[in-house]
């Protein structure tokens, strides 16, 4: 399938893009699997140079909605499920940081509730996955895009852990709903040494089967999160 991109303004170039490909995405002319074409292509056929681009692509690799295969090109992620990222992408364009906010407060209840059913019915070979993954993430070291993979598996491992098909239903929406706004506004993963010390807490505390640790670990890492992020909760809540 010939895949062709029309040249766009030089003002909010990366934005841009990033809007151009998620709408390609949400009307089904990228579907999961399709390839994007290379850089210099995209170059040519928007009119930009090659930053904006790249750009374009690094942010919407972070957030999961594009894979990048060494040597193979990038792809639209084959995970996502096309009924439900087109009304998510729809439904995150809308929003406004007030209401991310809201998202959040809704999220952080039940992460903490999934990371206490965790302790409680995590199997030998789901800690084995676990302990991977906090291992992956601590080495991570400047590696963004792998400290971004390792911590949305994180908190997917202790999701399936907790085996309840409701609460991984609830939790994946508002994953998709926050990913793909943190698509559109650009907002960044930050990494800090907290976090790290963080995973190792919830980690042990699941280990143990200790659901009261579990889920104080799990809202100790969630309030860490928010505090070090680029985007801060806590001032645009004071602003809506």
């Amino acid at each position: 399938m010939d895949i062709r991109f029309q040249p766009i303004a030089r003002s909010t170039m990366s934005k841009d893009i990033i809007r151009m490909i998620i709408d390609m995405i949400n009307t089904g002319k990228l579907r999961p699997g399709s390839k994007l074409p290379s850089e210099r292509e995209l170059m040519e056929q928007l009119k930009v140079s090659r930053s904006p681009v790249r750009e374009a692509l690094r942010s919407l690799t972070l957030v999961g909605l594009l894979e990048t295969v060494p040597g193979g090109g990038t792809y639209v992620s084959e995970n996502l499920a096309s009924d439900m990222i087109a009304e998510q992408l729809e439904w995150s364009r809308l929003l406004t940081e007030p209401d991310i906010v809201e998202i959040i407060e809704v999220r952080d209840p039940l992460e903490i509730q999934a990371a206490g059913l965790a302790a409680l019915r995590a199997t030998p070979e789901a800690l084995a996955h676990l302990r991977e993954v906090v291992e992956g993430y601590l080495t991570s070291g400047d590696d963004i895009l792998k400290a971004v993979e390792m911590d949305w598996e994180f908190h997917r491992t202790i999701l399936n852990m907790a085996q309840n098909n409701l609460l991984s239903q609830l939790l994946d929406t508002i994953h998709g709903i926050w990913n793909n706004y943190r698509a559109e506004q650009k907002v960044h993963f930050s990494k800090a040494s907290e976090l790290d010390q963080d995973f190792v807490e919830v980690l042990e505390a699941i280990e143990l089967g200790d659901e009261a640790r579990a889920r104080f670990a799990m809202e100790r890492h969630l309030l860490h999160s928010r505090q070090i992020s680029v985007y801060d909760v806590h001032s645009l809540k004071s602003d809506s």
